[in-house]
This record gives C-alpha cells, structure tokens and sequence, in this order.
C-alpha cells in the first residue's frame, strides 16, 4: 500500500538524517581512527600520510624531469592511495550531508596555507613522518620518536598561534578574520542531490578497489577503502590534530584533545599486543628519527599546520569537501617534502637525524606501555586543569 511504501521511504530518510544530518562526536571518531589504525597495522602497515603525499611531488618532480628518482607510480603506492581515498571519503561525506562547497581565499590565507605547507613538508622530512607517521602511529608503536615529535608539535603549534596573533593585532591584513565561500548561491537541485552523488562516489571507490583485487593488487585496494572510511570518519567527526594541540592554548577548550588521546590509548593498547604476540615485528614503524629529527621536525611541522589550518590529513579530508586554501597546503607540501628529502639524502644528513629508540628495549614491555599511557594521562589532566584555570590561555 502506498502508505508501506511512505513509511519505508521515510524511514530511510530518518536513517540517512541519523548518520549525515549532523556531526558526529569528536570521540567517537578517536575510537574509530584507532581502530581502524590497529586493522592497518595489522593488515599491512599502519597509518601514515607524509610518505604518500612525498610520492606526489617526486612523481611530479620526476614527470617535469627536475630529478631522476626511482620511485612508485602514485597509483600503485600503498600510502599514495590511502590519501587518495581519504580525500575521496570526505568528498563523499561532504556531498551524503549536503555541506559540500567550493570554498575560496583571501590571497593571505592562500599565501599562509603556501607557507605552511611547505613547513609541514619540511618537518614531515626531518621527523620522518608527519603528526600521523612521525607521532600518532609512533607513539602507537612504542617508537620514542612519537614522544619527541608530540613535543615538538605542541612547541611549534604554541608558535604557530603566537604568529597568528602578531598577523591579527600588527598586520591586520583585510578578509583575513573568514574564509570567503563562492559568491554564486548553489541551486536546490545540486544540494538536493548531493547525496546521490555522495552514494555514487562510495561505490565508484569500491568498485575501484575490486578493479585492483582483479589486477592482482589486493593490498592497493585495501589501502584505497582504508583511506575511504578514514575520509568519512574525519569529515563527520571534523578530526583534526590541531585543534587538538592548538585549542588548549587558544580557548582552552579540550573536545579534541580528549579525542586524540583516546585515540592514542586505544592504538597503543592494539599495536602491543600486537607486538607482544609477535603477530606484527616488534620494531616495526619504530622511526629512526629520535631525537633530534622528530623534535626540531615536529617544531617545523607545528608551525606549518598552525599556519595553514589543518594538519596533513586535517589538509586532506578538508580538500576534499572543497577547501581552496587546503589545496594549496597539499600542494605546498608534496613539493617542499620531495624537495626537502632529495636534500637530506644527498648531503647525508638523513642518516645523522636520529636513531631508533624502541621503549620496550629500555624499560620492558609492562613499563613502556605504563610510560605511554602515563604520558597521556598527564596530557589529558594537564588540559583538563587548563580548561577550568585557563592558565596556558594566549591572550589576544
């Protein structure tokens, strides 16, 4: 009867209203990141981001003959595809809740995301990963370089807002204070319809991924749907690792600082027994950047995510639902990383950044799980203080 067929219809549209008519709870996407993260790890590798976005500017670099560099094609590079399919996943989230939207600049932002772009790239190079390789997955890891790098992060944001500051109160560059978005009203018919978009874009991935099943690339397509549900989780949940270093200091606000920890711990937690057991090498994605390298690198990168207003993946998922300015950083990025890395491995200074330090080879197995999660639970009440105290506040 057409009053079943209303009420199916209906509900469905409850359903849909349920997952993309609001935004989903930072915590909830710290639970689901790490998740996810220990099924990488477990599946392949564990998440990154700095290595494939570097696989962009050398394929490019290497296409428009500046260097001769034995690489990957994009297309076939593991963490090149997992980007690919994080952008393509907020693409998708972005368009299932109708928030899609072409979103352009003033030229200082556009400048300032050119700027940080090209720290991120270079801080990423020095620390060997960025805040996903170099500390999320790290410090997961039991990698000392994820402590470092997490301190140089939280140095380098602290710097980062203070520039910010000097730009607003001295500089006071006009269209600075908002990000203008397209001056044309989109029609109702492409709002509308965003979210059968949205739908096709997630099964053209899928299909994708089965396309490199069929080539023989399991492993690329598994990457590719990794990198998927990674783009949707961050656009809903609007993840982003500078807010979680930066707002502390900002407003004192805590939500996603409290998200990355979870996160943190979880992922620890999964990578260790994954590591105890054997299951996965114990030394494996243990950088050898300690220390030097992932802390001055994480004071680059800091810096340089501050400034474009978004970390590399933050940069990624928020292409992907139509951020000019974040474009820009990507790009920005994969140049000065290739360039960067070319550098550091000509003049030999790669091998002089740091070594590997795996904290169970210190303290055992019991206590360097103990350390790390201490080390968050300092985090966590440290921020906690500061959000009733406002102590760590910058004024503006």
């Amino acid at each position: 009867m057409p009053k079943d067929n209303q009420t199916f219809k209906a509900a469905l549209i409850a359903d849909h209203a349920s997952v993309f008519g609001r935004q989903w709870p930072a915590w909830t996407g710290g639970i689901l990141l790490a998740v996810v993260n220990i099924m990488m790890f477990a599946y392949d590798k564990p998440w990154s981001a700095a290595d494939g976005v570097r696989n962009w500017g050398e394929w490019v670099f290497n296409t428009l003959n500046i260097v001769d560099k034995i690489i990957i094609p994009p297309h076939l590079y593991s963490t090149s595809l997992l980007n690919f399919g994080v952008i393509a996943g907020a693409f998708a989230a972005a368009l299932l809740a109708r928030q899609f939207r072409i979103q352009g600049a003033p030229p200082i932002e556009l400048l300032k995301g050119l700027i940080g772009g090209t720290l991120m790239g270079i801080g990423a190079a020095l620390a060997f990963g960025c805040n996903i390789g170099g500390f999320f997955s790290a410090i997961s890891a039991l990698s000392m370089a994820g402590v470092a790098m997490m301190l140089g992060l939280m140095i380098g944001v602290y710097i980062g807002l203070r520039l910010l500051i000097l730009e607003v109160n001295f500089l006071n560059f006009p269209g600075t204070s908002q990000t203008k978005t397209a001056a044309r009203s989109e029609p109702s018919g492409w709002t509308n319809n965003q979210p059968v978009i949205g739908a096709l874009v997630l099964a053209g991935v899928l299909g994708l991924a089965l396309i490199y099943d069929g080539f023989d690339y399991p492993t690329r397509g598994g990457f590719l749907l990794f990198g998927l549900f990674l783009g949707v989780v961050m656009q809903r949940t609007r993840f982003c690792f500078v807010r979680a270093f930066r707002d502390p200091f900002m407003t004192g606000d805590t939500e996603m600082t409290k998200a990355v920890i979870l996160a943190v711990v979880i992922s620890v937690i999964g990578f260790s027994i994954l590591k105890w057991t054997d299951l996965r090498d114990p030394n494996a994605f243990v950088s050898i950047g300690f220390w030097f390298g992932s802390f001055v690198g994480g004071i680059i990168f800091g810096i340089g995510m501050s400034l474009s207003g978004g970390c590399a993946t933050g940069c990624l998922w928020r292409a992907g639902e139509g951020q000019i300015k974040l474009w820009v950083a990507i790009a920005a990025f994969a140049m000065s990383t290739s360039l960067f890395r070319i550098w550091l491995e000509d003049s030999g200074w790669l091998m002089k950044l740091g070594k590997s330090v795996f904290l169970p080879d210190i303290v055992g197995w019991k206590m360097a799980i103990i350390t790390v999660l201490g080390i968050m639970l300092l985090w966590y009440l440290v921020v906690v203080w500061n959000e009733v105290k406002k102590k760590l506040v910058v004024a503006w």
